[in-house]
């Protein structure tokens, strides 16, 4: 039997909001957003693991492969959720753990939760297939945890973040962008996260690329006089892809991939991660 032109667009339209809703690979901590918002009294609660790793990283703008570092392997389990507090305002929280490591001659190795990161999302304009989404929220640690070092679970601040989405949305296509502030306290430079997705639903599969950018204008490079770890000029330029399975109306999986394009004090990282997400 087909279904009626509504009926259809109404489940496309929960197909993409839970598939691109869960978190991509990604830096753990990060907080990039799009414009997709559950319907009022919906949670999207997802679930996931990341494995990301690097042999070399950027000191300032030159790549390098430091035997004191050595590889550096992460892994990271962060739980996601997003609740429809009103038809246009949603929040937004993650909460990631981390286990980072390396084989150098330093031996770096720390684990524990990382910051919890929390924003609300309110559609300030929507008209046919275009659509604006504001965010403002907060990421602070939950543990104690040293910042300062060259490997480490994150850079013990607090941040508050500003994001503005702009999303277009037809049928079973999207494309959002995002621009975002962060505002970072102690010594940790302010930076600008862009972030871009586009995707399409065939059936119940959501297949979807993304690019994302970090935009920072001040900070110091590694191996400046008295600089720091948190203080460092950090930018990165990535690109991946992921796909959304849905198995029923309330549960799906996804995975996802990421590679770095280039960067500046950081490392030369790829990943994956997979992710088990919930609908109520």
């Amino acid at each position: 039997m087909r279904m009626p032109g509504l009926a259809v667009r109404s489940l496309t339209a929960v197909i993409l909001a839970v598939a691109v809703l869960a978190p991509a690979a990604a830096p753990a901590g990060a907080l990039d957003i799009n414009g997709f918002l559950p319907e009022r009294g919906h949670v999207d609660v997802a679930l996931s693991y990341t494995s990301e790793s690097y042999e070399k990283f950027w000191v300032g703008t030159t790549k390098v492969h430091d035997p004191g570092v050595g590889d550096v392997d992460i892994k990271s389990t962060a739980l996601w959720l997003q609740w429809g507090l009103l038809d246009d305002l949603a929040l937004v929280a993650n909460l990631p753990y981390i286990d980072d490591s390396t084989n150098g001659l330093a031996h770096f190795k720390d684990s524990g939760l990382q910051d919890l990161s929390v924003l609300l999302k309110y559609r300030v304009f929507s008209s046919g297939p275009n659509h604006l989404v504001g965010g403002l929220g907060l990421s602070t640690p939950v543990s104690s945890y040293e910042g300062n070092l060259p490997v480490t679970r994150g850079h013990d601040t607090t941040d508050v973040l500003f994001r503005l989405v702009y999303q277009y949305q037809a049928e079973r296509f999207y494309f959002s962008q995002q621009v975002g502030y962060d505002l970072r306290n102690k010594d940790a430079p302010n930076s600008f996260p862009l972030y871009t997705e586009i995707g399409f639903t065939a059936g119940p599969v959501t297949y979807s690329g993304f690019y994302s950018r970090l935009i920072t204008n001040s900070g110091t490079d590694i191996g400046d006089p008295g600089f720091t770890f948190p203080s460092n000029r950090q930018e990165y330029s990535r690109i991946g892809a992921k796909v959304y399975g849905r198995l029923t109306d309330r549960v799906g999986l996804s995975a996802a991939y990421y590679d770095t394009l280039d960067g500046r004090n950081v490392g030369d990282s790829h990943g994956f991660s997979g992710g088990l997400v919930l609908r109520f």
